[in-house]
């Protein structure tokens, strides 16, 4: 974001005041982001929480896996919605939260059904979502700012500066640098954002058959998952991430490939087969 706001400032011409707002939208964004993106991740999906009466197995898994990886219980959700899948959100561990779709209840058995909690377990034991959820926010704010600058200089740029010293010198020399940082920034954060997405997939595999000491389990769980085509219709690509397997659509469709494209998680067959290693 600093990197961003020098690039803004020989650009325009700011006199540092990019760099200082700069700092500031990262700064509040990373606050909100850290108190409010539980609430926001589960009333995007159309959470509710899950009735421990009618959730019996529900939440008897997940207070047996939470005695055994040590963590408070976190809240638990379900999603109306007939395609398997999961997320974790919040910010650490006392303020976590699960939330499971209708459709990974119906198909998923006991040991399966273990292996996606203790999967999702080992994300808010991990602080995972927290990382996930900053990256994302930073790589948002670092789009939407150079997409700001960009559209700047399209419709003539900074008004304030004399015409016969445009392009001359220093000047012309940082204004390239600018504009180059601003358009590739915006890039490069999106990759920050994917790799660190994907690493934290395949730590909480591993940390998940840690916590029930039984792979097959959750290798079966992927399976399913690799198995079905289905997706989760109140999915977006700002929520992707938190889910054990994308809830996008990669396989046809319109913005199938862009999905592809912008994984934010490891393949399917690579971790089943990471797992089937242990």
């Amino acid at each position: 974001m600093v990197v961003v706001g020098f690039a803004f400032d020989a650009l325009l011409g700011a006199g540092g005041v990019a760099v200082i707002v700069a700092g500031g939208i990262a700064v509040a964004m990373s606050i909100g982001s850290y108190l409010w993106s539980d609430r926001i991740a589960l009333a995007m999906s159309h959470a509710r929480p899950a009735d421990p009466a009618h959730y019996q197995r529900l939440h008897n898994l997940v207070d047996g896996l939470c005695i055994g990886a040590g963590i408070p219980k976190p809240r638990v959700y379900v999603i109306d919605d007939p395609a398997p899948n999961a997320f974790a959100t919040g910010r650490n561990p006392e303020h976590g939260a699960i939330a499971v779709t209708t459709g990974l209840l119906d198909r998923m058995d006991r040991i399966e059904l273990e292996g996606v909690l203790a999967h999702e377990l080992s994300h808010i034991k991990n602080y995972d979502v927290l990382v996930s959820t900053i990256a994302v926010v930073l790589a948002g704010v670092v789009a939407l700012v150079a997409d700001f600058a960009l559209r700047f200089l399209w419709w003539g740029g900074p008004r304030h500066r004399n015409d016969s010293s445009e392009g001359k010198g220093p000047a012309a020399i940082l204004g390239v640098v600018g504009l180059v940082v601003i358009v590739l920034a915006p890039i490069a954060a999106q990759l920050l954002q994917f790799a660190v997405s994907r690493r934290r997939e395949s730590l909480a595999d591993f940390s998940a058959v840690g916590i029930t000491r039984y792979p097959p389990g959750l290798i079966s769980a992927l399976e399913k998952l690799r198995d079905d085509s289905s997706v989760v219709h109140s999915a977006s690509r700002a929520t992707a991430h938190l889910w054990i397997e994308s809830p996008l659509d990669r396989r046809s469709g319109r913005g199938a490939w862009l999905n592809r494209m912008f994984d934010t998680h490891p393949p399917l067959e690579e971790r089943i087969e990471a797992l089937k290693e242990l």
